[in-house]
């Protein structure tokens, strides 16, 4: 295994254009459960060696492509959103529930309608309620516990949420 912070600076950008590559190659005419396999795996492996959890999301969903980076923006966006001082969704008490429902426009308590889910990328939008929830509470002392009793008081796939929960803070 590779440890980026062994590395020199050139070292890290030829080896993230390497992981870029061979990734884009492997990714055509796969499944979209094998490319989000994909993407946690290589966030595993970007946590194994040595990037902070943020980061190895972010080269990951930019590593693998596709529709994982946009979901990965918007799970982003929910985050600072549910924790800005300032929004009106910080301000909720259950600013979970209604992160989930508003994944992907501006929580607005007047005038917000909940958006139903895409039936056709359930997948991609269990992963970014699961980038959410890491987010969230990774940063918090017993984040993983945190993350996992939140996403437990939850609808939509909670297990499946877990599984990502725990692939990605259970390394922190």
């Amino acid at each position: 295994m590779v440890s980026l912070l062994s590395m020199s600076e050139n070292s890290k950008v030829f080896y993230i254009i390497f992981k870029f590559r061979f990734y884009v190659g492997v990714s055509v005419n796969i499944s979209r459960e094998d490319t989000i396999e994909q993407f946690y795996r290589l966030v595993e492996e970007n946590i194994d060696s040595g990037m902070k959890y943020r980061d190895a999301i972010e080269l990951s969903a930019v590593t693998i492509g596709g529709l994982i980076p946009a979901k990965v923006s918007q799970a982003m966006g929910k985050y600072q959103e549910a924790i800005h001082p300032q929004s009106h969704l910080s301000q909720e008490d259950n600013k979970d529930v209604l992160a989930l429902l508003s994944m992907g426009v501006l929580w607005d308590n007047t005038y917000f309608n909940p958006i139903e889910p895409d039936p056709s990328t359930p997948l991609e939008n269990t992963l970014a309620e699961s980038i959410y929830f890491i987010m969230k509470y990774g940063r918090e002392e017993d984040g993983l516990k945190k993350a996992l009793e939140a996403n437990a008081e939850n609808v939509g796939d909670v297990d499946m949420r877990a599984k990502a929960i725990r692939r990605v803070l259970g390394k922190v």
